[in-house]
């Protein structure tokens, strides 16, 4: 089998967001997450978001953001602290300019309830 990375133009870590192990400490902030896209080949290449859950995500994202050749650049995740109730498995997809638009789907996952945020009690 071929390295997969062979066939690879870009990589996304972390390559999955797992809202459950890393829940905020005070429920009332959103749920912030950080991505970095590292671009593999020797060309500049802009990326773009071509599929997202508008309900459950923001992506701090610049449209057409470009990275250089062997560069990296991070991004942001934002989740409302409404999503505390709600479990989902949702992704978002993100097209890079290379002349076959390599796709990657990051997943998103939310599998326990973690109630509403608390209250402070005087």
């Amino acid at each position: 089998m071929a390295n997969p990375d062979s066939v690879s133009v870009f990589h996304v870590t972390p390559p999955h967001v797992d809202l459950d192990a890393n829940r905020p400490q005070d429920q009332k902030d959103p749920w912030n997450y950080e991505f970095k896209i590292k671009n593999i080949t020797d060309q500049d290449l802009k990326f773009t978001i071509v599929s997202r859950p508008d309900k459950y995500v923001e992506v701090d994202f610049p449209e057409n953001k470009s990275v250089s050749a062997g560069g990296e650049k991070t991004f942001r995740f934002k989740f409302d602290q409404s999503i505390a109730e709600d479990l989902f498995n949702k992704s978002v997809t993100i097209e890079a300019s290379d002349a076959a638009h390599t796709r990657l789907t990051i997943p998103i996952s939310k599998a326990r309830r973690w109630g509403p945020a608390p209250t402070s009690q005087r």
